[in-house]
């Protein structure tokens, strides 16, 4: 056996040994690759949900608010309304200003 047969053995055993140490990190990052693919997928469906219920609370609060102010509204109307009543049956039932003789 000659030194070029000791040569090609051990490039082929360092190659080998190359090739087993670049599976490791390669074989690492698919596995955070599909890791990431399924947490981002899970999130997008739970992000979905959550977008359905904010949408789901923003149409409840629009619907309260719209029931509150028109509450808040018809009561106000409804003060103005008695006030200006009031307001002219005092200035009916008010006395006369005495009026001057004639001469």
């Amino acid at each position: 056996m000659s030194l070029e047969f000791w040569r090609n053995l051990s490039v082929v055993w360092i190659s080998i040994h190359v090739f087993l140490l670049c599976l490791i990190p390669l074989g690492i990052a698919f596995l955070a690759v599909q890791a990431m693919r399924w947490v981002l997928g899970g999130a997008q469906s739970g992000l979905e949900n959550l977008q359905d219920a904010s949408s789901k609370a923003r149409a409840k609060t629009e619907e309260t608010a719209a029931q509150v102010t028109s509450a808040v509204i018809q009561g106000q109307s409804k003060a103005e309304r008695s006030q200006a009543t009031l307001k002219q049956l005092l200035q009916r039932t008010e006395p006369a200003p005495p009026s001057s003789p004639e001469k």
